[in-house]
């Protein structure tokens, strides 16, 4: 098929739609849905991602292309045969159990939307295009965010307060708390501080405006995270855009430790060891879990059988919030094996997406991340393409091999 270019008014359009989901999920988490998280007002952000992503997969049927020929293909076939796989092993369980959740849907949509919209865009859009989708997204989210915790609490002084008083040892204490946080908005500003990483150069304003946020929100992880990362992109003569001195297959190393992973969490909640942690190094681990070390041993301890993808969700009556344990409880050691394999995979030999997937399975092996963090999703997803195909200088297309 031949490939046409977008016209000025297609492409406004394009951007249009996404600000459209954007707003939505800005709008929905930060002032709607705070008292009802699980509600049908929820799936609202949803639909309208859904919308733009028929419009763009029309576009793209119809020959449309931002650039020159599709990219990001072999990443989204790999993914889309991850997604088949689960809602495979998801049926057979299900049959299996004679029992069957609306929870497995919504976390199909969860999971496959992220995939198809990330493709639609990187074909769809131009990076001037999806840089400026970054920053409505840190506008909306930051505004929506400000609205949710109340502008009163914005201060000078409690915005000083915050960030030197941060800790990193958890435990249910005011020093591990903050005004400021928030669970809707912290996984988003993440994604959008990686994406402003990476486009450092004449985006420096945002960078910062995206770390501040990520500081604000007061999760542990993302704190870290985002230091390592300042420090690795502002460092002399380290090029994280530069795959060529990395291992070719280092990525199945990392699977490998990420897919132990679960298990040796699952071992150092138990009580036992906990109290042996304790005993030998000081540590804390009740403290460190927050409440999530008794999720995770109450439904390990139980009679759960599982139904397929989400099944632990109207077994405890909540989301079982340690996602490497959860996915491993639900869809077993071939499900897991097929999502850890596969999200690796797509990184191939690029630092700073290698970069990504290491904060975000540490993530999913601490807290949850694809479940709950579809838009983050999208960017992080966007972000990989584009340290994938396009060359440095955000010009051209390379192969996708050197990435």
């Amino acid at each position: 098929m031949k490939t046409v270019r977008l016209s000025r008014a297609v492409r406004a359009m394009n951007i249009l739609l996404f600000i459209i989901a954007l707003a939505f999920k800005g709008v929905v988490d930060g002032l709607v849905i705070q008292n009802d998280p699980n509600g049908p007002l929820n799936l609202a952000k949803y639909i309208v991602l859904i919308i733009c992503i028929l419009v763009y997969s029309y576009e793209i049927h119809l020959g449309y292309r931002a650039s020159g020929r599709s990219i990001f293909v072999n990443e989204f076939q790999t993914l889309m045969i991850m997604m088949a796989g689960i809602v495979l092993i998801s049926t057979v369980r299900s049959v299996i159990a004679s029992e069957f959740t609306i929870e497995t849907v919504k976390e199909y949509a969860y999971w496959i939307i992220p995939i198809l919209f990330s493709f639609c865009a990187l074909n769809i859009f131009s990076l001037q295009d999806l840089q400026i989708c970054a920053k409505a997204a840190i506008v909306i989210f930051g505004v929506s965010y400000v609205l949710q915790i109340g502008i009163s609490a914005f201060s000078l002084h409690n915005i000083i307060d915050t960030i030197t008083n941060i800790t990193l040892s958890g435990g249910d204490n005011s020093s591990s708390k903050s005004i400021f946080e928030s669970n809707s908005f912290p996984d988003s500003f993440m994604s959008l501080f990686f994406f402003f990483s990476y486009f450092k150069k004449k985006n420096y304003r945002w960078l910062w405006i995206s770390f501040l946020l990520v500081t604000l929100t007061n999760k542990r992880l993302m704190i870290v995270f985002s230091i390592i990362t300042l420090i690795l992109i502002f460092l002399p003569k380290l090029n994280l855009k530069q795959p060529r001195i990395l291992l070719r297959h280092l990525w199945l190393v990392m699977a490998t430790l990420f897919l132990a992973m679960p298990f040796l969490v699952m071992y150092s909640m138990k009580v036992d060891v906990e109290s042996q942690i304790l005993l030998k190094t000081g540590i804390n681990m009740p403290n460190f879990w927050m409440g999530r070390d008794v999720m995770v041993n109450h439904i390990v301890q139980s009679s759960f059988q599982s139904f397929g993808l989400g099944s632990t969700f109207p077994f405890q009556g909540s989301l079982l919030e340690v996602e490497g344990v959860k996915i491993y409880l639900e869809i077993g050691m071939v499900g897991l094996i097929l999502v850890v394999f596969s999200y690796w995979r797509i990184v191939r030999k690029n630092y700073f997406c290698m970069l990504i997937m290491t904060y975000n399975f540490i993530n999913i092996n601490t807290s949850t991340s694809i479940s709950t963090g579809t838009f983050s999703w999208i960017f992080y997803l966007i972000l990989i393409g584009v340290c994938l195909y396009y060359k440095q200088n955000y010009g051209s297309l390379s192969n996708g091999v050197e990435g």
